[in-house]
C-alpha cells in the first residue's frame, strides 16, 4: 500500500510537472501567426472609358470630325472619384495633399493633312505631347494648369489654363468653367503661319507669320449621370474662340473658322482589383 500510495505520488507529481513546463515554454514561445484579410482589402479601382468626341478636324479648322479613343485611370480602394473634365490629358497624380495634386501629363494632336482647303499647306504630322499637371480641387470648385511640349509633329510647347464649378444630386452632376490656351511661336507657326510659297499653291489665302502667344479663350459644360456605382455617362460641349496672333491667321478666317467647337459622349465602367497594394 504505501508502494502504491508513492507511485500515485510519482505521478501526479510527473504530470504536474509537465503541464508546468508546457505553461513555461507556451509563455516563452511567440504567438503564431494568425492569418488576416487586411491584404485582401487593398487594391485599386480601374476606370476605363470609351469616348465619342466630336472636335474641328485641325487647330482653325471648321468642320468638326469624329474621334473615337479610350482612356484609363486608376484609385486606390477607398477613395473617393475626384473630378475630372473630358478635356484632361492623360495624367497621374504623384503628389496628392489637402486638395492639391500634380504630376506628368499627356496628350495627343491629331495629324493635319492637306484637305478641308488646306491644299498646298504644309502637313503636321499626329503630334504627342508631354509635360505635368497640377490642380487645385475643393468640394465644388476645381482649377486646373497643364504645361505640354510636344515631341514631334508640331514640336512646340503649349499650356492650357481651366477652372470648374460643379455639383450635383449623388446621381447628376452638371460642371461649367472656363478655359485658356496658349502656345509658343513653333506652334503658331506649324498651324497657322502660311509661306508665300504656300499661298501661290493654294491660290486662297495670303502669307502669313503667326506668333506665339495667348491662342483661344473659352469654356466647357458636362452633364454626368451614374447609373451604379460602377458605371456613368457624360455628355459635354465647349467653345473656344481663337485669339491673338493665331486668330488673326488667314486659316481659320478664310479657310476654317475662329470658333472651335467640341462636343462628346463618354461611357465609363469601373471594377475593383484586390489583394495587392504599393
Amino acid at each position: 500500500m504505501p508502494l502504491a500510495r508513492a507511485a500515485m505520488i510519482g505521478f501526479v507529481a510527473c504530470v504536474g510537472l509537465a503541464g508546468a513546463t508546457s505553461s513555461a515554454c507556451a509563455e516563452d514561445a511567440p504567438a503564431p501567426r494568425v492569418p488576416t484579410l487586411a491584404a485582401a482589402d487593398e487594391g485599386w479601382i480601374v476606370t476605363i472609358r470609351a469616348i465619342g468626341a466630336l472636335a474641328p478636324s485641325f487647330p482653325g479648322s471648321g468642320t468638326l470630325r469624329p474621334y473615337p479613343f479610350p482612356s484609363i485611370s486608376f484609385r486606390r480602394i477607398g477613395e473617393p472619384e475626384l473630378f475630372s473634365a473630358p478635356d484632361d490629358g492623360f495624367g497621374f497624380a504623384i503628389l496628392d495633399a489637402n486638395g492639391l495634386r500634380a504630376g506628368p501629363v499627356a496628350n495627343f494632336v491629331f495629324k493635319r493633312g492637306q484637305r478641308d482647303g488646306l491644299y498646298g499647306l504644309h502637313t503636321v504630322e499626329l503630334t504627342h505631347e508631354i509635360g505635368g499637371f497640377a490642380e487645385y480641387q475643393t468640394e465644388h470648385f476645381r482649377t486646373r494648369a497643364e504645361l505640354r511640349q510636344g515631341i514631334d509633329g508640331h514640336k512646340g510647347f503649349v499650356a492650357s489654363l481651366g477652372a470648374d464649378l460643379y455639383g450635383g444630386d449623388g446621381r447628376t452632376t452638371l460642371s461649367f468653367g472656363p478655359r485658356l490656351s496658349l502656345g509658343d511661336n513653333r506652334y503658331a507657326n506649324a498651324y497657322f503661319s502660311v509661306t508665300p510659297f504656300e499661298s501661290l499653291l493654294n491660290g486662297r489665302i495670303e502669307p502669313y507669320e503667326a506668333n506665339g502667344g495667348f491662342t483661344a479663350a473659352g469654356g466647357l459644360a458636362t452633364l454626368r449621370y451614374d447609373f451604379n456605382k460602377n458605371t456613368n455617362a457624360t455628355i459635354y460641349g465647349g467653345l473656344q474662340r481663337l485669339t491673338g496672333s493665331v486668330g488673326q491667321s488667314p486659316i481659320p478666317n478664310e479657310i476654317g473658322s475662329r470658333n472651335q467647337f467640341t462636343a462628346g459622349l463618354s461611357i465609363a465602367r469601373s471594377f475593383e482589383i484586390r489583394g495587392f497594394g504599393w
